[in-house]
């Protein structure tokens, strides 16, 4: 089947929806853009063969994105995207550019690759004003900061997502988040009251609370959510205190919900 063919046909099943077909595609259209030369851009090729090229690439790692392809293919295919925005090549700017690259932070935010990240961010301008951009830009400086109810809303709320494959990129930083106040309250605290660990955690129910609790080797007894076993009593209102604006907050998002 001919490049040209197999263009058609991936464009079709993308404009269908059908990423799983179209991710099929994907691997027989690279190979014949490798036997083309055209994995390696350069300025030897015509700009309307770069720029289709490029295209397709970019609806390429959507449709990985969709289709539910590991981290590490999405960031495969990225990587032979990024070289066709080389300035060099002097292509008309592409409408997806500043999406894919947010998309590529977002990645490289969910897999903890903080250094790639701000490496990555470097490189790019206007950062905070772009529809795209923002978007990791802002979760990122939030976890940083440890406001984790914020950085909750942008990964659960459908209003805050720019475009649907932000929602199916940050579905693993739900659990980052957890896990990161989970373990800064283990640090902290040896124990607290198990709804307020719960509005903490952000869970809706006292059964998830529950599972999470023991994959974490917690205890659960009278009322309380144990973090480590303590032989002495804990100065349970000094605790309370510390983090009642936390969950006063945690209260409204719920109700708000």
């Amino acid at each position: 089947m001919s490049l040209q063919t197999l263009s058609r046909e991936f464009v079709t099943l993308f404009q269908q929806e059908n990423c799983r077909g179209a991710a099929g595609l994907l691997p027989k259209i690279k190979l014949e853009y490798a036997k083309e030369g055209l994995m390696a851009p350069s300025s030897a090729f015509s700009k309307e063969d770069l720029m289709a090229a490029r295209q397709l690439l970019e609806m390429g790692v959507l449709v990985e994105i969709h289709a539910g392809a590991s981290a590490a293919e999405i960031d495969r295919l990225f990587a032979q995207l990024r070289p066709f925005y080389d300035p060099k090549l002097k292509l008309a700017a592409s409408d997806n550019e500043s999406k894919l690259m947010a998309l590529h932070l977002l990645l490289l935010l969910t897999n903890n690759e903080i250094a790639e990240f701000h490496t990555e961010l470097e490189t790019l301008s206007n950062a905070e004003n772009d529809k795209y951009l923002q978007y990791p830009v802002k979760l990122e400086r939030w976890l940083m900061e440890g406001a984790y109810d914020k950085a909750w809303q942008a990964v659960t709320e459908k209003s805050q997502f720019p475009a649907p494959e932000f929602a199916i990129l940050t579905q693993g930083l739900q659990s980052t988040i957890r896990n990161e106040i989970a373990a800064s309250s283990e640090k902290a605290y040896s124990s607290l009251p198990f709804a307020n660990a719960r509005h903490l955690l952000f869970f809706t129910s006292d059964d998830d609370l529950t599972e999470f609790a023991q994959a974490r080797d917690w205890t659960v007894s009278n009322g309380r959510v144990n973090f480590a076993k303590v032989e002495e009593e804990e100065q349970v209102a000094s605790t309370e205190g510390l983090i009642s604006s936390m969950l006063a907050y945690a209260s409204q998002i719920e109700t708000i919900i």
